[in-house]
């Protein structure tokens, strides 16, 4: 049996944090696994993310999201306008509650994908189309 755990990789050259949901946590030890490896990262707010939630038993309620969204903006306070997060998931309820948890993370773009790779390819593009063309 896996241990449930959060994990949390940093891709520095790409300014990528993956971020991964594994097992049966429930939503508030998603939180607090997370936050408290977070708020170790350095300049967290300037990396793009990927929650890979592809093994993740667990469901997160809104309520969960809510809060860590006060946590997240508290610790970023506003400094991460324009990144980019890729939802890996095929959970339906994730997907429906995409707009939702867009509202709750207003400074960044938030999209859900079925596969990592999507995700990523879609963080790389997004980042190669923001990147300003000396005139």
């Amino acid at each position: 049996m896996t241990r449930s755990r959060i994990t949390v990789s940093l891709d520095e050259t790409l300014k990528i944090m993956n971020i991964r949901y594994i097992g049966t946590l429930n939503g508030d030890e998603v939180n607090s696994n997370m936050m408290s490896q977070l708020v170790h990262v350095p300049n967290v707010w300037e990396y793009d993310s990927i929650l890979d939630m592809r093994r993740y038993e667990g469901t997160i309620m809104g309520k969960e999201i809510e809060d860590l969204s006060v946590r997240w903006n508290q610790l970023v306070q506003g400094r991460d306008a324009g990144g980019f997060t890729a939802i890996i998931s095929d959970d339906p309820l994730v997907r429906a509650r995409l707009s939702i948890t867009q509202s709750l993370f207003p400074q960044r773009t938030l999209e859900n994908f079925n596969t990592f790779d999507e995700g990523l390819d879609w963080i790389k593009a997004r980042k190669a189309a923001t990147v300003v063309q000396p005139t």
